[in-house]
């Protein structure tokens, strides 16, 4: 398609001035986004022939490049040997002038969780989920005061940038990083918003604090206590914030009786990554589901697995928890109910999946037994979903456009 974007000489000559890739092939692009792989002539230090590449438009503002590499930095320091490795991050012109943004990173070779979990065998459906919950686990001992996690970020800041980190007690390139637990509450509210409210917070004095009510009876509402922000900071550790089947790479193998046998490569993809309480975590997973994530099994799996190595539950980690569902489905009813495509799949998809909220927040969503074993959601079944919801979508917005027209007539 015309204007989606696509490196030209200039942005390859600045991005590689010594080492012009022999070829490359796109793997994701929009107008302003590109991710490509770029296979060079010759060796980088680490002897790396193929590398990742990431171009972003600045757009007359800068994007979280130097951040999120940091975060992969911070992640590759603790978990070696599944995080890829970055050679390079800086900025860059086009043929035109536009300005970009771009990261160089470590090619690794595989295949995602999301192409290959059907056909995976279950032992290694669990292997491959506790390798990744294992890998969750290590970097939740992870501070945000380390001292080497403090020296990679201070790297990563641009000048003048010092007292932010001073002041930061959780967060990330996604939130920027915050002072305090009402910091967070925000940042979750901004990155849910709509053109209209679909939920209301007000403050309360006993216990003081707010309550966020939504605007959809069937969702009720939660209160969050000054006390239980106050301990947000406190919880904070280091989480990638995005577990899906596409961001897990994959390496196969063949064992002695022929079967293909699969292992956790790398995990990718670290733009939501940085500080925060563990229930931040487990209730993105939960947003995931349905789009992000077809595959119930594994968010079952890994849902399990991250509830484990969690703090055990307190008032503090199950407020946040409550918060974070509310304002979500919230913003997913009320885009339903104006014809929103994602938010229909999602819903057809929890009826065709047979998902119900858990009275324990911290499981999430299940699926009801009684309809049999989990089951399986292929691509065909998605297509097929996603298909059909685009359909219903226009017909309902054709027939409230006919009905709008015959008001205006009457």
């Amino acid at each position: 398609m015309d204007g989606l974007l696509v490196p030209d000489d200039a942005l390859l000559g600045h991005i590689f001035p010594d080492n012009q890739p022999s070829s490359f092939s796109i793997i994701l692009n929009n107008f302003d986004k590109c991710i490509f792989k770029a296979v060079l002539p010759n060796a980088l230090s680490n002897g790396q022939r193929v590398c990742a590449v990431r171009l972003e438009a600045l757009n007359g503002k800068s994007t979280r490049f130097a951040m999120v590499a940091a975060m992969q930095e911070i992640a590759a320091t603790y978990i070696p040997g599944i995080v890829p490795e970055t050679f390079q991050v800086g900025k860059t012109v086009d043929e035109n002038g536009r300005e970009f943004e771009f990261s160089v990173i470590e090619f690794i070779e595989g295949t995602t969780l999301e192409e290959v979990w059907e056909h995976m065998i279950d032992e290694d459906q669990k292997s491959v989920t506790a390798a990744i919950v294992e890998a969750q686990s290590m970097l939740q001992q992870v501070r945000l005061s380390d001292a080497k996690v403090q020296t990679i970020l201070h790297r990563a800041l641009d000048e003048g940038d010092d007292e932010v980190l001073k002041k930061a007690a959780l967060g990330g390139p996604w939130t920027g990083f915050l002072d305090n637990g009402p910091a967070l509450l925000s940042a979750i509210k901004e990155g849910r918003k709509l053109d209209l409210p679909f939920y209301t917070v007000d403050p309360i004095a006993d216990p003081k604090g707010v309550v966020i009510r939504s605007n959809f009876e069937d969702f009720g509402s939660t209160i969050v206590s000054d006390s239980d922000m106050e301990q947000w900071p406190k919880e904070a550790v280091f989480c990638h914030n995005d577990l899906s089947p596409r961001n897990l790479i994959l390496q196969s193998s063949t064992d002695a009786s022929g079967n293909t046998r699969y292992k956790l490569a790398s995990i990718i993809d670290w733009e939501l990554a940085g500080f925060y309480p563990p229930s931040y975590q487990l209730s993105l997973q939960d947003t995931y589901l349905g789009t992000g994530n077809r595959h119930l099994l594994f968010y079952l799996l890994l849902k399990k697995g991250l509830k484990d190595i969690a703090a055990p539950p307190t008032p503090s980690q199950i407020a946040l928890l409550r918060a974070m569902e509310l304002i979500f489905e919230s913003r997913q009813q009320w885009l339903f109910e104006r014809n929103n495509v994602p938010a229909n799949m999602r819903k057809k998809f929890s009826e065709v999946l047979r998902l119900y909220r858990d009275e324990d927040p911290y499981v999430g969503l299940n699926c009801k037994t009684e309809g049999g074993p989990v089951p399986a959601f292929s691509f065909e079944d998605f297509d097929k979903l996603e298909n059909e919801c685009i359909a219903e979508c226009k017909a309902k917005r054709k027939a409230k456009a006919k009905q709008l027209a015959q008001e205006k007539l009457a």
